[in-house]
């Protein structure tokens, strides 16, 4: 069976990755002198509860280059390989100290993708890879098709501050502090792995029902769910799954996805967004 491999920026649930079978290499995230391995040694909701009570600025760290070695030289040595989806490199080092890893070992039937995306984008990702081996294909065929449709993601946001987004250094000081003096709701867009500001909202609820509004011009590919993202906050997600419902009534399978750490720590609390397939 080829093994299929990410990272816990894809936000999967632990019992999902073990009915899936995925084999999932946790990234880290620091408060302080404090270090978790998301997903593993901090819930999701542990996460949220400390990042909404530090004073600290949250800091993550990928994957040590021996743990990702000790996981491919498992797949490279086994009957069919492995496919290996992480997040986006313009966010993270972790596909590229992946493809070190592959180089290092000689990897002949393990293939590295760099998503170009996040959380339930790359998720989306994920579970596609799965569903082709479902189908027989083999690590190479599988990977040309994640390949394929990997440009075919789409991940829009709506924030409650760019203050986690200019820590992390995605976004300039001067950006972050002027949203937050305006009261401003940012709408971003994970596009080729950069985050793009596409507006400015002064009200979260609004802000959120924008993402449906932008949803319904999109042509969705009907064969892969659409995924509703929350933060901490489950209402948000739950007005945005309404907002979609009305909108679009012929779209039959939205999912919820919980953010955990890895992401959390970039978008802060009470953030809401979408992740979904285009044509």
């Amino acid at each position: 069976m080829v093994k299929i491999i990410t990272d816990s920026a894809s936000d999967f649930e632990p019992n999902e990755l073990k009915e899936l079978m995925i084999d999932c290499i946790p990234l880290s995230v620091n408060f302080g002198d404090e270090e978790y391995k998301d997903n593993v040694t901090i819930s999701k909701d542990e996460f949220f509860e400390k990042l909404k009570n530090t004073t600290e600025t949250v800091k993550t760290s990928q994957p040590s280059l021996h743990d990702i070695v000790e996981e491919f030289e498992a797949a490279e040595h086994s009957k069919d390989g492995g496919v290996a989806i992480f997040m986006s490199s313009k966010i993270s080092g972790t596909a590229n100290t992946a493809q070190i890893a592959c180089d290092m070992i000689g990897c002949k039937n393990v293939y590295v993708i760099d998503s170009l995306t996040a959380s339930a984008g790359q998720k989306l990702l994920v579970e596609y890879a799965v569903k082709l081996r479902r189908q027989g294909k083999n690590s190479k065929e599988i990977y040309g098709e994640i390949e394929r449709i990997k440009t075919k993601i789409s991940l829009l946001a709506c924030l409650d501050t760019l203050e986690y987004l200019h820590n992390g250094g995605r976004v300039s000081q001067t950006k972050a502090m002027l949203a937050t003096v305006a009261r401003i709701k940012p709408v971003i867009r994970l596009s080729g792995g950069n985050v793009e500001l596409l507006a400015k909202s002064f009200n979260i609820k609004r802000g959120i029902k924008s993402l449906a509004e932008r949803l319904e011009r999109e042509e969705l590919n009907p064969h892969f769910p659409v995924y509703v993202m929350c933060s901490d906050n489950e209402s948000l997600a739950n007005d945005l799954t309404s907002d979609i419902k009305r909108l679009l009534p012929n779209v039959h399978s939205i999912e919820t996805v919980k953010v955990g750490a890895v992401i959390g720590s970039h978008i802060g609390t009470n953030a809401c967004g979408i992740a979904f397939v285009k044509l």
